[in-house]
């Protein structure tokens, strides 16, 4: 196993499930550096009060299911006793309902509230997500049953329907007769002369017609439904509705968007389901299906795209996200999550996910080689036949194998630098400068492992922008590499955590934080859009009782290229970092806490920054946590329009004992996210051992069986 993070683990906790594994394999990880996590990894700062110090954003949605399958039998597995920090999964991982979007960035804009109510379902339990249709049969329904609450003088369709276009009342009979025609029972009491709007948009609408139907059949009911929803939305539009609703409006516009494109598009019976619209932008694709310019730039789809840092390049300018995969994401955290819209760990993932992780597999007899770097991999044939690797230290006489691991308050966490007594010279100021992380760090020794001898199959979860530097030999021999390599897309990131001495709710300065549970949000727009309330972590620090913060914040965004080419001179790497975060901080807190800014400004009292050095104004900025992830390893994954047609998937390697795992594979949600790697990881598993066999979620529901030559556009003769 070569690589620590999400993919490799996943991989190598499904290799060991099965009773008799240790029969069959020998398993042995190498890791750079000093713990597993790779770019979503954390660590307690020793000299700080042992201090939790995150990369990344710390928010997992409920549809996971396979993330969170998983993490639910470590925590079974470990059985730490009642009464211990973090001891069950339900302890570790607290549900939220509520995501906050920005509005805009001036004086009057506030943070809009998108609640989803919880449902009974557990997250990575149950079945999968729904199919492509099914998705339209919940959304159709839905918007059909909301519009008539959004205008108080216009409360049923009898009473919008004669607001609608001349040309679409006209047209709706010959809709119904030819749904009629084709079998659709649904419309089978209206009168297609003189329909009862409200028995055919909220009676009739609201019927879904059970499985099988015919292609023909499906589209002949969706159309005068999706018709009479688009003339009623408009009409509501003219009439003021967005004056009062207009987030929620924009909702039920990129609904109508979704259902078209999926019935126009045919991605119900695609053998590529959502992935078929993957050479287009999401905003594009839903721009063509119909939705309005002030939908597709409304705070959901920004701030959408925020959490995704879907910028091209880095680039905010630039945003771009292939449609296929972000419509299936998009479709999946707000109709398939499973009992609430997204889950954040009670300390940060270090402790809450990857440290459990590496329990159970260290208890399963896995073996872990910490400081070793990978620097190339070799073929001969058709089979990876050696993999160069570099010492980074010696350990300690004495010390047999590396402990990764400290005790923070009865919880086990990785540091978040090495554990240097366990490494000779450790106590060097020189060697305790090193960054042992770098693919640049010096080594003590190289060595060379041989197929045959020291092994026979290898999973290679190091992410594509660093595969460059060590698989020179596949890319030569094997073109697909190197195509798959050079549309790797992917951007540098950075961020903060900033530890305040009021409360979220005081900085707030309302009762409403606390009410709707807020934990994270985007702020578009801005510097640094993604935000997370991770003050859950403080109670797992170590502060003194007479002084200890209240609030912990972690804001992060995307580090434009030419940025990153900056940032590799690490002096102008602490430069831009700094006033980056500088500029978010005197520029939008009022926007997450009203209380926090200056008087008359919309910057931070930075006062109100937790350092027990004392320092003062925005000198405390130095007190805080600012990170910044450039190393090829650490580069957020992206997939604009197009890409994923030429990823690898996790089974076809070309190489007959070479899987792969990470979250630029094809195969999954073909996204940047933690589902991704997991996915990636089981389907490596199963390509060496045949477990599991079923994946949650790793192919469109599609219907292959139906009418492939049915697909008619639902905007038929309306404007």
């Amino acid at each position: 196993m070569l690589g620590g993070g999400l993919g490799s683990l996943s991989a190598v906790y499904a290799l060991t499930e099965a009773p008799d594994w240790q029969d069959r394999y020998e398993i042995t990880l190498y890791q750079i550096g000093w713990r597993l996590g790779g770019k979503a990894r954390s660590g307690r700062n020793l000299k700080a009060n042992l201090r939790s110090e995150a990369f990344g954003h710390q928010v997992w949605w409920g549809c996971y299911d396979n993330t969170f399958a998983m993490l639910r039998r470590v925590y079974k597995e470990l059985a730490r006793p009642a009464g211990a920090p973090l001891a069950t999964f339900r302890e570790a991982w607290k549900p939220s309902e509520t995501l906050f979007f920005g509005t805009g960035l001036d004086e009057q804009a506030r943070l809009w509230p998108l609640t989803l109510a919880r449902n009974d379902g557990t997250p990575g339990e149950g079945g999968p997500p729904p199919t492509v249709w099914e998705y339209v049969r919940i959304l159709l329904p839905w918007v059909l049953d909301c519009l008539p609450s959004l205008h108080p003088g216009l409360t049923s369709y009898a009473a919008i329907a004669p607001l609608w276009q001349d040309q679409a009342r006209n047209l709706l009979p010959a809709l119904l007769r030819r749904a009629h025609n084709q079998g659709v029972v649904a419309f089978a009491e209206l009168d297609p002369q003189n329909p009862d709007y409200d028995a055919l948009l909220r009676q009739a609408g609201t019927t879904v017609p059970d499985g099988p139907q015919s292609s023909r059949q499906r589209r002949a009911w969706a159309q005068p439904l999706v018709v009479g929803a688009e003339q009623s939305l408009r009409a509501l539009e003219a009439a003021g509705a967005r004056d009062h609703h207009p987030n929620f409006l924009a909702l039920l516009d990129l609904a109508l968007a979704v259902v078209r494109g999926i019935i126009h598009d045919g991605l119900d019976r695609s053998p590529h389901g959502f992935s078929a619209a993957d050479d287009h932008d999401l905003r594009a694709w839903l721009r063509h299906h119909g939705a309005s310019p002030t939908a597709i730039e409304s705070p959901v789809i920004a701030g959408f795209y925020d959490t995704l840092l879907a910028y091209a390049g880095g680039d905010r300018e630039h945003p771009s996200v292939a449609a296929g995969a972000g419509l299936r994401l998009l479709l999946r955290v707000l109709l398939a999550h499973k009992g609430a819209l997204y889950y954040t760990p009670q300390a940060d993932l270090g402790e809450a996910a990857f440290a459990p992780i590496y329990q159970v597999l260290r208890r399963r007899g896995v073996r872990f080689r910490f400081f070793h770097k990978v620097k190339e991999l070799r073929v001969d044939d058709d089979r990876i036949a050696t993999i160069r690797l570099g010492r980074q230290v010696e350990l300690d006489p004495g010390v047999d194998e590396y402990e990764p691991l400290v005790n923070v308050k009865g919880l086990l966490c990785w540091p978040s630098r090495p554990l240097y007594p366990q490494i000779v010279l450790g106590d060097s100021p020189l060697i305790q400068a090193l960054d042992f992380e770098s693919p640049d760090s010096p080594e003590i020794e190289e060595f060379t492992l041989r197929r045959g001898v020291d092994f026979d199959d290898v999973v290679l979860g190091i992410p594509a922008p660093a595969l460059a530097r060590i698989c020179g030999d596949l890319t030569r021999k094997l073109p697909r590499w190197q195509t798959a390599l050079a549309h790797a897309d992917s951007s540098a990131t950075l961020g903060a955590q900033l530890w305040l001495t009021p409360s979220w709710a005081q900085l707030a300065g309302h009762a409403a934080s606390l009410r709707l549970g807020v934990h994270a949000g985007t702020l578009p727009g801005t510097e640094l859009p993604r935000w997370a309330n991770r003050s859950s972590v403080v109670g797992h620090e170590s502060w003194p009782r007479d002084a200890q913060p209240a609030t912990l914040a972690a804001i992060d965004g995307p580090l434009r290229d030419a940025e990153d080419s900056e940032a590799r001179q690490p002096t102008r790497s602490r430069e831009l970092l700094r006033d980056t975060v500088d500029t978010w901080l005197k520029s939008h807190p009022r926007l997450l806490w009203p209380e926090a800014s200056l008087a008359a400004t919309r910057e931070l009292n930075w006062e109100l920054l937790f350092d027990t050095g004392g320092r003062t104004g925005e000198h405390r900025l130095a007190a805080q946590h600012t990170w910044m992830l450039t190393s090829p390893s650490d580069r957020h994954t992206l997939t604009p329009p197009g890409a994923a047609r030429h990823r690898l998937r996790p089974d076809d390697s070309g190489l007959q004992n070479l899987v792969l795992a990470g979250d630029w594979l094809a195969g999954g949600l073909d996204l940047g996210i933690a589902e991704s790697a997991v996915i990636a990881g089981l389907q490596a598993a199963r390509a060496l051992c045949g477990h599991p066999r079923q994946i949650v979620g790793e192919r469109d529901g599609v219907d292959l069986d139906l009418d492939p030559t049915a697909s008619q556009s639902i905007r038929v003769a309306v404007a």
